[in-house]
């Protein structure tokens, strides 16, 4: 008889499951909208998820919009199980899980305004990939956006010959825990008897030090499924296409030259704006792009390309940015001010606007501001009154953000994030955060980012943040755990003797920071 975990691998070993910032509504709704579509607000949405898994994605978006619904799509019984345990736990009636194949899945099930299959593509049988893309035919709504991401070619061509080494290594072995120790085993073998100083021997070395970082169950089911294949861009939009569907752009948006350099920058330049798809797959050729995430939307609708010099204005801004202590090996000059992203990119500012705009969105980051906020309050800290000088200062300001943006730099939304920078008097996290931080160390914050708290103290100090006590509560009730922890043996060599005042403004700090606190 063959088991159920022979049938669906993962059963037998666990995908992890969590939330990918990627493929929240709020993020595809403003891209649709960049595009000149009227997507549905996060408010007032359906939202179905091909793959859900334990529901680690879905779960935080219901929890943030009751008010929409959500459906959980996944073979594994297993997964499903676990997904509704948690939605129950969490009392969330706007969600609902379902074990279902996706080759069984009808148009019955109605349409929905964002369709994700994060993860899934490359990772099926060629039947399940067709109806994937059909389904989004089928069900998305007229003004709807789906995701699908996928391993890319030619990218993927490098990674496939570590790949095959691993394949071949394991091949007549059903353990899931051998497979992983395995082909571990004979891709460090291999890949470090290679001659360093050729192509391949260097692939494999990368690709040696990248498998390094991945979680056992990760490799598992994404290098080590056999079935899996990596796909060129054209070759997704010729499914999308005989489904009534075309491309919308990528998740990651702008993406605008993707990291092409130079004379890379100068080949795309040289392809209509116009021709999206075109540009995306000669930036694919050029920097050997190995993961995909792309967005579609039905062939019927209008789509407007390209940036116009006021398309910042409609949006909520935000930006991990901080003023920076000059380099030694960084000019010296009068009225420039340094300034560091949380990419690590780093810029030298000498407009007085910009530096102004850019303090405001390091203060309150991870929360946005309006576009029009942002200009009245950059223009009061930068002295600058009305008139003919204001007009011509901000469209400067406008120029300079616009090309932070297009670097990937500055994230723009139509509707805010639901979270704060300011501290109350009696803050309040998270309710999928603090559910989290009562188990696991890696909770979900309120721009849909797995972040991760860095101990025990932190993980309690969440969880107590119900808006039901102030400061000197949250206080006493700290003194209280790390006692009882004390007293009850549980790492008391690594917990402090008590927490103190300025720790808990220091933890309220580091909270907020983390994007966790509830606006």
């Amino acid at each position: 008889m063959t088991s159920a975990s022979a049938i669906n691998p993962y059963d037998a070993v666990a995908y992890p499951g969590h939330s990918f910032s990627q493929t929240h509504p709020s993020r595809l709704g403003t891209i649709a909208h960049f595009h000149g579509m009227s997507p549905a607000p996060p408010s007032a949405m359906r939202v179905l998820e091909l793959g859900c898994g334990r529901g680690g994605n879905l779960i935080p978006m219901a929890a943030q919009y009751p008010e929409s619904r959500f459906l959980g799509i996944d073979l594994s019984g297993d997964s499903i199980r676990q997904a509704r345990e948690n939605a129950a736990e969490l009392g969330l009636r706007n969600l609902e899980f379902r074990q279902e194949d996706i080759l069984a899945l009808t148009p019955a099930l109605g349409r929905f305004d964002y369709i994700i299959a994060h993860g899934v593509y490359s990772w099926v049988p060629d039947a399940v990939r067709e109806r994937i893309v059909a389904l989004y035919g089928e069900l998305l709504a007229p003004q709807g956006v789906a995701y699908v991401s996928y391993n890319a070619l030619p990218g993927c061509r490098l990674r496939d010959m570590a790949r095959d080494i691993m394949l071949y290594a394991v091949r007549g072995i059903d353990d899931p825990r051998e497979r992983v120790r395995v082909a571990r085993a004979t891709l460090k073998e291999v890949a470090e008897a290679s001659d360093p100083s050729s192509y391949h021997g260097m692939a494999l070395r990368q690709r040696l030090e990248h498998i390094g970082e991945l979680p056992d169950n990760v490799l598992y089911h994404d290098d080590l499924n056999p079935g899996s294949r990596a796909f060129a861009l054209h070759e997704v939009l010729s499914v999308a296409e005989r489904h009534g569907l075309q491309f919308l752009g990528e998740a990651s948006f702008p993406n605008a030259y993707g990291g092409a350099r130079g004379a890379a920058q100068q080949v795309l330049a040289q392809i209509p704006i116009e021709e999206a798809a075109r540009r995306e797959q000669m930036l694919d050729l050029l920097i050997g792009r190995t993961f995909r995430q792309t967005l579609l939307c039905r062939a019927d609708v209008p789509l407007r390309r390209g940036i116009s010099a006021d398309a910042l204005r409609p949006y909520w801004h935000a930006a991990d940015v901080k003023p920076s202590v000059r380099k030694a090996d960084e000019e010296d000059r009068p009225g420039v001010e340094h300034f560091v992203f949380g990419e690590g990119v780093r810029l030298a500012v000498d407009l007085p606007l910009c530096k102004a705009a850019l303090t405001i969105l390091g203060r309150i980051w991870p929360a946005s501001i309006h576009w029009d906020d942002l200009v009245a309050q950059s223009c009061s800290a930068a002295g600058i009154g009305e008139g003919p000088e204001r007009a011509h200062e901000v469209a400067r300001l406008e120029e300079a953000l616009m090309a932070i943006f297009k670097a990937g730099l500055l994230d723009i939304r139509l509707e805010p994030p639901m979270l704060t920078s300011a501290i109350s008097e009696k803050p309040v996290a998270s309710g999928i955060a603090r559910w989290q931080a009562s188990t696991a160390l890696e909770v979900t914050d309120l721009r849909h980012r797995s972040v991760q708290l860095d101990s025990v103290v932190v993980r309690k100090f969440v969880c107590l943040l119900d808006g039901s006590r102030d400061r000197h509560m949250l206080l006493d009730e700290m003194n209280a755990f790390l006692a009882e922890a004390r007293a009850a043996g549980h790492g008391g060599a690594n917990l402090p003797e008590r927490a103190t005042a300025d720790e808990v403004a220091m933890h309220l700090k580091d909270v907020a920071r983390l994007g966790l606190l509830r606006a």
